[in-house]
């Protein structure tokens, strides 16, 4: 290879690029210079913090919705946007365990990371110290700390998450005493209450949530519109930015997603030379919803993954595609290596609210009469891709039971329709049949991490 060979395929990759005059604006990791929709919701959160003008404040504010539905967005606009608040956004993704959220914190708020050695206290008091400090020199008096992915902080279950989340509502009183208000927003899929607090906990906390729900189709054709009207060369056609609005309203309402099908559809359609259609969307589709599921199982827990596996296996195997929450649970036991301690039930329903929340799931929550409320969960990708992509030697062994089970179904059907013996020959024949899924799910081995 010469220099030559990477200016030709730098003029190439340029070409191909032609379809747009401004691709960043289909960027969908940095936060947008304006707002679409969303108004009720920030109206929500300004009503709570301009409380701290009559001298009050709320110590901690839940935010919660599925991924991709504006909350981190509509929260940093708002905060950004009330002038006599100071506040710190804080992504929480990156870290690890409890001691890595706080050092996180500090490092957002311009301070040197501790060592783990020195303890979580002192790094919860330095949080405090420069909050004040912070107040004192601006000479306002709210600070919001903005806690985006609080999820990942619940992932860590020996740094006792709780007792964190303690000591920062109680940091909120010690900072009063100072004539410092702060208030805590926390971003999660799920509202803060449902995640495994103590009591201390939940009776601080109050009952400020704001629930984001799914984009509805309108609001992501809206979203789609404003950002491709500046992003591409020539006018895209509205049928194809309905179609991407249909696809991501009816699967998650995620509006990211909407983007970066519309963006990975035009990159297909450059390549080719062809106008951008629904086409080149619905390729677009196939190839994000493989790197969507390998992002999010790549980021997730040993755990979360041998739940979704056996949510996969379970679909894979069966003739449904709604599997109660019991018999997911009771598929992840039996695929978990038993020298491996497991999750309670509690943990792994948890998990699955997660694992929807994600998009690569959706749950349906419907009355049992007497017996309550029950909870039942649909792949909305291919089981396959859960399987390969989360343990692909495993998966394999899967697959290769089921055709063994399907030989074996054949056989006995055969002998079925063939059977000419005493009936009660023939009625253990329909027994075998009905239990051949139920074997399936004692044919296998372990899994270790």
């Amino acid at each position: 290879m010469e220099k030559k060979d990477i200016q030709k395929m730098i003029s190439e990759i340029e070409k191909e690029n032609s379809i747009f005059s401004k691709k960043a604006n289909l960027e969908t990791l940095s936060f947008p210079p304006k707002i679409i929709g969303r108004q009720d919701k920030a109206k929500e959160l300004v009503r709570i913090l301009l409380s701290h003008r009559q001298g009050f404040v709320v110590p901690y504010v839940s935010v919660y919705g599925r991924s991709g539905c504006g909350k981190s967005t509509v929260v940093r606009y708002v905060c950004q946007n009330i002038d006599d608040i100071e506040f710190c956004f804080v992504n929480l993704r990156r870290a690890k365990t409890v001691f890595g959220c706080a050092n996180l914190i500090l490092a957002e708020l311009g301070k040197q990371n501790l060592k783990s050695a020195q303890g979580i206290n002192l790094a919860v008091d330095e949080i405090g110290k420069t909050i004040s400090e912070t107040l004192d020199g601006t000479k306002k008096n709210l600070f919001v700390l903005v806690l985006d992915e609080l999820d990942v902080l619940f992932y860590d279950k020996r740094g006792r998450p709780s007792d964190f989340v303690y000591k920062l509502i109680i940091l909120e009183e010690k900072l009063k005493e100072k004539n410092h208000l702060l208030c805590i927003i926390g971003i999660t899929n799920n509202v803060l209450s449902e995640y495994d607090l103590d009591e201390r906990v939940r009776s601080r906390i109050g009952s400020s949530e704001i629930f984001f729900e799914a984009y509805s189709k309108k609001d992501v054709l809206s979203i789609l519109q404003d950002r491709a009207k500046n992003s591409f060369a020539k006018p895209v056609d509205n049928a194809v930015l309905e179609y991407c609005a249909k696809i991501s309203s009816s699967e998650h309402g995620d509006a990211r997603r909407a983007i970066d099908l519309l963006r990975v559809g035009a990159e297909i359609a450059s390549l080719k030379n062809e106008p951008l259609s629904v086409i080149h969307i619905d390729s677009a589709s196939l190839h994000l919803q493989k790197d969507r599921v390998q992002q999010i199982l790549s980021t997730g827990s040993f755990h979360f993954k041998l739940v979704a596996s056996a949510l996969a296996r379970i679909t894979f195997l069966s003739d449904n595609d709604w599997h109660a929450t019991s018999s997911i649970f009771k598929q992840y036991g039996m695929i978990l290596n038993k020298d491996e301690k497991p999750l309670g039930y509690r943990r792994v329903s948890e998990i699955l609210v997660d694992i929807a929340n994600s998009g690569i799931a959706v749950s349906n929550t419907s009355s049992k009469g007497r017996g309550g409320y029950g909870t039942q969960y649909k792949l909305t990708v291919s089981p396959e891709m859960i399987g390969k992509t989360c343990f692909a030697e495993w998966w394999a062994g899967v697959e290769k039971r089921k055709k063994e089970h399907e030989i074996e179904k054949k056989d006995l059907k055969t002998k079925k329709q063939l059977h000419v013996g005493p009936s009660r020959h023939l009625k253990n024949l329909d027994n075998i049949l009905e239990n051949l899924y139920e074997k399936s799910w004692s044919d296998f081995s372990g899994l270790d991490k």
